[in-house]
């Protein structure tokens, strides 16, 4: 079992940029995040990267329920969440928070969660693959085709922008 002060450290660490994570994914977000660190608190050992392993078990709890809701209610998809995305940030300051919130939730699902694990949940593309199960490479692409988006609709020029 990990120790009771260890996993406190990880929550006030990691909890607010899980939930802007989990967020990405679906709803019930703040359920997802407790499930994870529930989880957490009954492993033998801590993983090499908890954040990363954090993201992965919460996010495949989401896609678990998802996938049941679907299967219950023959539903398309997941009514999507009325709540920002942003946990007072400096930059919900900067930006209209409602409008990226909608031109995130217009990106393909994939896409709108990379974006929001590297830049709100500050993931590396490496952290991303471990909890997508994609290759660094490929949230590296998926990250930077949803930006060009993005950056298509807030009439910003998508061929001469290069964000690493």
């Amino acid at each position: 079992m990990i120790e009771p002060a260890i996993l406190a450290e990880l929550w006030r660490s990691h909890a607010g940029r899980l939930l802007v994570i989990a967020r990405s994914v679906g709803e019930p977000a703040e359920d997802a995040v407790q499930e994870a660190f529930a989880s957490l608190a009954t492993q033998t050992q801590l993983p090499d990267d908890p954040l990363a392993w954090l993201v992965r078990v919460s996010r495949n709890q989401l896609l678990s329920w998802q996938r049941k809701r679907q299967t219950q209610t023959k539903h398309q998809h997941a009514v999507a969440s009325r709540t920002s995305w942003f946990i007072d940030t400096e930059a919900e300051s900067q930006l209209d928070g409602q409008q990226v919130t909608e031109w995130l939730q217009r990106l393909p699902t994939d896409e709108r969660q990379v974006i929001v694990m590297h830049l709100w949940g500050g993931l590396s593309f490496r952290q991303i693959a471990a909890a997508t199960d994609r290759s660094a490479a490929t949230a590296y692409r998926l990250y930077h085709r949803g930006l060009q988006q993005l950056r298509s609709r807030a009439g910003f020029p998508t061929e001469a922008c290069h964000e690493s």
